[in-house]
């Protein structure tokens, strides 16, 4: 199996240039997007809508190819504001959302070699899944917020203080980097982790997890990570730009 990992969006439509060359090379079996496709710095609303258009029409084009998992920025339009929401044309892009919302997905698993790696936004920690999520019971709940999306979207709104919260612990779609340095030192309930959100200068391996949002930017629009990508084939993960 050959799978590509995309880190966060945020309106950057090179983004999908770049997917369609290496999905010509490398004639991937599945494309995961790890949420965020919405809001940047410099970019509006008429931009978002542009965008969610484009990762729609992925979707209905192979729905088993494409993957689009689901990031704070989208919780942002369905009532769950976060930093860089935009104000213009809010209420178009919750209709947009909320009626492709079946699009998307909270979670996925993928199989690279011997380990299950679990793939969301931003990361599951231990607390969240003792506290939330049921404890060893954690894919069955997650698999029911599959299903049932919007009924759900309280479960992810917990946000720490890290992330200009005031929760004890983060949900998945807002866990920091920082939260799983400190989680990393308690047992491990979900030990293989592919995620993005937290900005990073390019793909880094830590605790084995493997951090992925290479393509933020500054407040003036220039290129925080190196815009790299996350490739795994049979010979192991690679990395290309």
């Amino acid at each position: 199996m050959k799978y590509l990992f995309v880190g966060d969006v945020h309106n950057h439509k090179y983004i999908f240039d770049d997917v369609k060359r290496l999905d010509e090379k490398y004639k991937f079996d599945r494309i995961i997007f790890l949420g965020d496709y919405v809001d940047d710095w410099n970019t509006d609303n008429h931009q978002s809508l542009e965008t969610l258009d484009i990762v729609f029409k992925l979707k209905e084009s192979n729905p088993d190819k494409y993957t689009l998992l689901w990031g704070n920025h989208e919780s942002s339009y369905v009532g769950y504001r976060c930093s860089g929401h935009q104000i213009d044309l809010e209420d178009v892009m919750e209709i947009k959302i909320k009626e492709n919302i079946d699009k998307f997905d909270f979670y996925t698993t993928v199989q690279c070699g011997q380990n299950e790696y679990v793939c969301t936004h931003a990361g599951l920690n231990n607390w969240y899944v003792n506290e939330v999520l049921g404890g060893d019971r954690w894919k069955m709940t997650l698999t029911d917020y599959n299903k049932d999306k919007l009924p759900n979207l309280d479960m992810l709104a917990l946000c720490s203080y890290l992330r200009g919260g005031s929760d004890e612990f983060s949900s998945f779609i807002w866990c920091d980097k920082r939260e799983h340095a400190y989680f990393a030192q308690q047992d491990k309930i979900i030990p293989y982790q592919i995620v993005g959100h937290t900005p990073v200068p390019n793909i880094q391996i830590i605790d084995n997890i493997i951090y992925c949002d290479t393509h933020s930017t500054y407040r003036d629009g220039s290129a925080y990570g190196d815009k790299s990508y996350l490739i795994w084939n049979d010979r192991g993960f690679t990395i290309e730009t």
